[in-house]
């Protein structure tokens, strides 16, 4: 089952249980999916991840704003939200896991930089480790 499909079956169910939380948030991705695929054509199961994964960076964002202004009314919201979101994004690495591709990833290359071993590990973890997390611990690596 695609994760498109998954997800219109977990709004079907937030229907038959009257979650209104989840089910807001569900439609809110699909129509963020939907809006995505009218300029970039139908998306596979990566495609919608990187969407979820921008949806979730943005309600993090939105959690941090808030708890700088002083929001937390909002701030449990958006966690709801965010929390509903993580459920379609595949498990993600540990810190140990991730340290090892890095550190494989960097002796593999010759004078290595920042922004390329960034761009290696990413393809590597696929959605699997923030890329944030990834940018520190290669410049904690390489310092």
């Amino acid at each position: 089952m695609s994760l498109k499909a998954d997800i219109t079956n977990q709004m079907k169910e937030a229907m038959r249980a009257k979650d209104m939380d989840t089910l807001t948030t569900i439609r809110l991705v699909l129509s963020e999916i939907k809006n995505f695929e009218i300029d970039n054509g139908e998306q596979d199961d990566a495609g919608v991840q990187k969407i979820v994964g921008r949806m979730i960076k943005q309600w993090k964002d939105a959690i941090n704003d808030y708890k700088t202004g002083g929001r937390e009314d909002l701030v449990a919201e958006a966690q709801q939200k965010l929390n509903v979101l993580e459920k379609f994004m595949p498990e993600q690495m540990g810190e140990e896991e991730l340290k090892k591709i890095v550190e494989e990833t960097i002796a593999q290359v010759d004078n290595p930089q920042p922004g390329p071993v960034t761009g290696m590990v990413m393809k590597k973890v696929a959605g699997k480790a923030d890329g944030a997390t990834v940018s520190r611990m290669i410049r904690e690596l390489l310092a």
